[in-house]
């Protein structure tokens, strides 16, 4: 079923505020998600060293002695988001003397 709605007797400007505010009450009364669980997406080795603070040579060498689990798609290296997120709670840095 198609409806319209034929304002009369209402101007332009003001009909543009009536919607403005409607869509503003909507929009502050919207009822806010959930926070939602991390991702298990797949990150490239860059972006893994990105979120770790390590180069990218760090990154290969933690996958080489088994430190940060990786997959592989075609000929590139992937790492899970949540294998990254675990890491970053197991690795502590530490602060280089002088």
């Amino acid at each position: 079923m198609d409806s319209a709605i034929i304002p009369i007797g209402v101007a332009y400007a003001q009909l543009l505020d009536d919607v403005r505010a409607v869509i503003r009450h909507e929009l502050l009364n919207a009822p806010t998600p959930a926070a939602a669980p991390p991702t298990d997406d797949p990150l490239s080795i860059r972006e893994a060293a990105s979120m770790l603070g390590v180069t990218v040579q760090t990154v290969h060498e933690w996958k080489r002695l088994g430190l940060l689990k990786y997959h592989k798609l075609g000929g590139r290296s992937y790492v899970k988001r949540s294998d990254v997120m675990t890491a970053l709670q197991g690795f502590q840095r530490t602060k280089k003397g002088r």
